[in-house]
Order: structure tokens, then sequence, then C-alpha cells
């Protein structure tokens, strides 16, 4: 069973309380509103003239609302506690109640084709809830279902629990996080971060790939069951519901349009690298062995910022140190995170969040995924995070990221269930990113202190702009080539024995990155090494989020009144800003999602514009520095 992204996919996307603090319900209250709801379109529908099919089609909409909020609540909760006790029991708690869900999905999906197709001239609100429903895929035959789920499940059970074990001395076995991701971030030693990497992709890829298979298999019939070519077709809709079948090929000129600050990008790192490694490991006009760049997957490589960065200010190292001096810890970052959200009008997180949400690695055995998400629970005040926090500022960054999700969730709580949603699923991932463009900020670390100046030169500003883009411009090829794979493998043309070599030149191809070692044995599967291929969680939203994030951060700031070059801008106390941000988040997915962006910027269309501005200072730089020492472009 697969659902359109706004009902399952994560199912941290799913129902949700009330939105205010001031305002929250029991479930109950909550099925009270609903029926409320429903009793005003009969009002309506009465003043218009008898229409039983209407009354039967709200009649449907309120019991399946009902129980959607139950089964729903019971499928968050197995979720959490698999995430945070990975087990065969929590795991088979799970599969059991995917199964359950595809059942009840299974009938009322049918219910709702049939009142769909006699919707026109209905309310929007009406016609929209009931074409959510029609959309869910969903398989007829339970054994396959149940096949379905247990595949995940295995496969998130292998990526959660893979070490990689030392070969000497006291042969101690690590974890990814904080072990691995550490080392892939600090270490400067070849042969160290060969190792980690390649202990990584080799404990995790071939006990999946088999599996992976199979269920690409199981996906692509289900999708034919469900009226579509395959499974490509059903993320391709989840991606863009005005425009199915166009959006691959915006995500071509999206990708096309950042290109030209990329390949600068690149090109400079790449020269850099070859002065700390050495031309005959980091070759000219070659592609970069991705294990050099800081991050177990090459998506991010601001760790390797004291490499490549020429000058002398170190922001976020400077953050860092004032992480220490303050003894911040853990919790201290989630407490940073809500001031920031309320100081702009936005909720404070419920008793149940700070009571629930596991925001360190436990230390009582228990394996768990690390892996951060944010999780709404369905009850109407219990909305959670898990997540293995350390004290850097990546994670400083990643709280304000999963807390964004946990503001979209309550600020869209009085929808509608079908309409508790992102109004498009990277939507729901630009929130905290774009907060997290207010919180780097040299002006915002020195405002809460984390810095002792906000120090204003061209330099810093270069400084500041290429550390970021080594986390915002070098991610955003990888999260396009991560589905670009996938639609690929669910269409059939990339073949089984074929996933990792179809893997790696695509990643040579669209990003100018490598594997260190060869990586063409067939029984590897090189894919599920990074978490949402096993998890099997659609990543294009991760792609528009990362221009998306810049189209909010540009209309915030605005709203703001701020004046000035768009990456000096932090939104941080302005209520004005806040006010605009939450009328587009209480819209949930309750209108198409060009709605929902004009609401916020004005336009009706995804804009590479604003992140392109964003960095002009720094493209500018790049080139110049690229001419001035020879950095030819290209792999």
């Amino acid at each position: 069973m697969r659902l359109l992204w706004r009902f399952m996919l994560p199912l941290s996307l799913l129902l949700v309380g009330a939105a205010s603090h001031t305002r929250r319900k029991s479930q109950h209250d909550n099925e009270a509103r609903i029926l409320d709801l429903l009793l005003q379109e009969l009002k309506l529908t009465e003043e218009r003239g008898n229409d039983d099919q209407l009354k039967e089609a709200l009649d449907f909409l309120r019991d399946y609302n009902q129980e959607a909020d139950l089964m729903s609540h019971r499928m968050a909760l197995y979720e959490f506690d698999f995430n945070t006790n990975v087990t065969d029991i929590n795991s088979k708690k799970v599969e059991d109640q995917q199964v359950l869900f595809n059942s009840f999905l299974q009938t009322q999906k049918f219910k709702a084709e049939k009142f769909y197709k006699e919707s026109h001239g209905w309310p929007d609100d009406i016609s929209r809830q009931l074409k959510f429903i029609s959309m869910a895929v969903v398989s007829t035959d339970p054994h396959l279902a149940r096949e379905m789920a247990e595949i995940s499940s295995n496969l998130s059970s292998i990526y959660a629990s893979a070490k990689v074990c030392e070969t000497s001395g006291d042969k101690k076995c690590h974890d990814l996080e904080p072990d691995l991701l550490d080392t892939m971030a600090n270490s400067r030693d070849y042969d160290e971060l060969l190792w980690a990497w390649k202990g990584w992709h080799d404990a995790t890829g071939p006990k999946m790939k088999s599996m992976y298979a199979r269920l690409v298999e199981l996906m692509n019939n289900e999708a034919k069951e469900n009226g579509y070519a395959d499974e490509a077709a059903v993320w391709m809709e989840e991606n863009d519901e005005t425009n199915p079948s166009g959006f691959e090929a915006l995500s071509d000129k999206f990708l096309a349009d950042i290109m030209p600050l990329y390949t600068e990008l690149h090109a400079y790192v790449r020269g850099r690298l070859a002065k700390t490694y050495g031309s005959d490991r980091v070759q000219d006009n070659k592609p970069i062995s991705v294990h050099l760049l800081g991050n177990m997957w090459a998506q991010d490589w601001s760790s390797i910022n004291p490499v490549v960065n020429p000058y002398p200010n170190k922001l976020f190292q400077e953050a860092e140190k004032g992480m220490k001096k303050e003894k911040l810890k853990p919790i201290d970052f989630f407490k940073i995170a809500e001031e920031f959200y309320t100081s702009i009008g936005l909720l404070p997180m419920t008793d149940a969040f700070w009571k629930y949400s596991m925001i360190t690695k436990p230390t009582d055995g228990r394996t768990v995924q690390c892996h951060a998400a944010a999780h709404d629970m369905g009850t109407g005040d219990d909305f959670r995070i898990h997540m293995c926090t350390e004290i850097n500022m990546f994670d400083f960054y990643v709280v304000h990221h999963e807390m964004g999700h946990i503001e979209y969730f309550m600020e869209y709580a009085d929808q509608p269930y079908g309409f508790r949603g992102g109004a498009h699923a990277g939507f729901h991932e630009a929130i905290g990113d774009t907060i997290g463009l207010s919180v780097v900020t040299p002006k915002h670390l020195a405002t809460i202190g984390l810095v002792d100046s906000e120090e204003d030169s061209d330099e810093n500003s270069i400084s500041f702009l290429l550390n970021l883009a080594l986390q915002k411009v070098a991610f955003i090829p990888f999260g396009y080539t991560i589905d670009k794979w996938r639609w690929r493998v669910f269409r059939g043309d990339i073949k089984p024995n074929d996933y990792t070599s179809s893997w790696w030149n695509m990643h040579r191809e669209y990003r100018g990155v490598a594997p260190p070692v060869p990586r063409d044995d067939p029984s590897l599967f090189d894919p599920g090494a990074k978490y949402h291929v096993p998890a099997n969680v659609p990543y294009s939203r991760y792609f528009i989020s990362h221009l998306l994030q810049f189209q909010f951060h540009e209309a915030l700031c605005a709203a703001a009144g701020y004046k000035g070059p768009l990456h000096k801008c932090d939104i941080y106390r302005s209520t004005d800003a806040g006010a605009k941000f939450i009328k587009m988040l209480r819209m949930g997915a309750s209108r198409p999602w060009p709605d929902a962006l004009e609401v916020l910027t004005g336009s009706r269309k995804f804009d590479t514009g604003p992140l392109l501005r964003y960095f002009e200072p720094l493209r500018k730089w790049l080139v110049e520095e690229n001419r001035k020492h020879n950095y030819r472009k290209g792999w």
C-alpha cells in the first residue's frame, strides 16, 4: 500500500489536532467539529434544493474522517515505537497496521470514486476531499499487501541496525550516527574516509538488493492495478497534482538553471581538494571522489569548509565554540528553535512534545533510527521528533528544520482530515529550511549569543555564502538524481543487475562525483546506503524544497520590511513575516499548491531566481577564483 504523500508518505504528514494551544481539542471535539462542518454543508444544499447524493457523500466523509483518525493514530504510534526501538515485535505491529490500513482504504477508495464522479457542482472542499480519497494507491490482494509491508519493514531494519566493524585492535563496531558520520565530516585521512564509506555501503546495500527488486515489482503491479502506467507515474502525481506529466521536464529545467552556479562551485572545490589530497587523487577535469566531500553521500559539503574556504572567518566553528562555552545541551537546541518560531507569532511546542520526543540517542542498548523525523500522532496535542542530537551546527540547523514540520502540522490542523498535509511535499520540507536561512546568518548567531559579534565585510560575506553553498547548492543535483534514478527503475529502464552501476553513472553525469573504488559487482546495491531508498520516501520533495525555501525567504524578508542583500536577512521577531507565513501554512492541502504559493509569494510558479540572487555575489567570486587559479570546469 502506498498513499499519495499528503496521506501517508511520510507518516508524519498524517492527522493532526487543533492548530493553537488555546484551541487544542480532544479527539471527540475534533469529530464534533467535522460533523458541524458537514451539517453546515447540508444546510447549503437545502438552500439550493434537495440533493440526496450530496447528503450521502457528506455522511461518507463524516464516517471516513472518524475511522481514518483512529487508524492513522495507531499507525503513527506504531511507527514512532519502531523508529525509537527497532525490534521484530515493533516491526510486526507496523506491518499489521499497514495491512489493515490498506484494506480500509481499498473499501473507502471505491466509495469515494463513486461520489467523486457525481461531484460536479458540489462545494469545492467536498469534491477535493473525495478526489484525494479516490487517489489512494492500494492493493486488492491482501497477501501482496502483507508482502509489501514485510519487505518495507525488513529494509528499514537492515538500515537501522547496520554497523561497520574495525578489522584490527579491539574490532570495535560503529553505527552510522554519530560514529561514521563524524568520521566522514572530520577526518582528512584518505584511507580512513575510504574505510568508513566502503564499510557503510557494504554493510547495507547487498542485504537489501533482492528485497528492493521485489518491492519495485510489487509497487509497479499495484500502480497498474490502480490505473497508472507504473510507480513512476504515481510519484509524478504526488509531485505535482496540477501537471503530473510535466513534472520531470520541470525538474530538468530547474537543474539546468542551477548548473552554471554548481559547476563553478564544483570546479573550485575540486581545485582546493587537490591541494589537500594531491593531484593524483583529485584530478583536474575529472569527477571528485565521493568520500572526500565531508558526508557519507556527498549531499552536503559544508564539513569540508575549513579545507576549501580561503578566509579566516569561521562563523560556524565559532558558533560551535559558543555552544560549548554556554554548555548547551540537546534540549537547549529545541528550546532555542521554539523561541524563534514563537518570536514570529507561530506556536509553542505542546507538553506531549517535550514528554515523548526522542531528542538524543538512548543509552539503554536499544537500536533506534537516528535519521531525524517529525511525527504527528493524531491526538490533537501530541507531536514528536525523534533524533540523535549532537552539539554541532548541523544538528542545530536540523532541529529548526524538523520543528518546521510540526509548526505546519499545528497550523493546518483545523482543516478537514484530507487537507491535513502540505500544499506540496516540497512545502513541508521548505518550512524549517526557510527559517534556517535566518538562523545561520551572522546577525542571528550574534543576536542569540553564539558568536561575539556580527562582522560585516566582503570577505566575511563570501566566507558565509561559500559555506552555505557547500550545503545548499551542492545538494541540488544530488536531490535531483535520487528520484531520477528511481523513476528509471520503476519504468524498467534499469534492471536489478545494473542498479549500482547505473546509480554511479547518473551521479557522474549530473553531479561530477564518483565512487573511490570500483563498484561494478552486480551483488552490490549502493542506493540502499541512502536512508530514503530503503525507506521508500520520495526525494523530489527535497529537491523542490531547496529551491522553494529561497522563494519563501525572499517573500518573508519583504514582509518583514528588510532592505539589503538577501543572504543577510533575518526574520527573527518579525510578526509581520510570521503572519504572512501562517496564512499560507493554515491552508494545508485545501487548495492546489499554486494557490498556497501565491498567498505567500504573489507568484503561482516555482522560481529559481531567488536562489540565484541569494548566491550571486558568490558566483561572481567563484568565476574570478577559478579563472585566477586555472581551475577547469566540468568532468
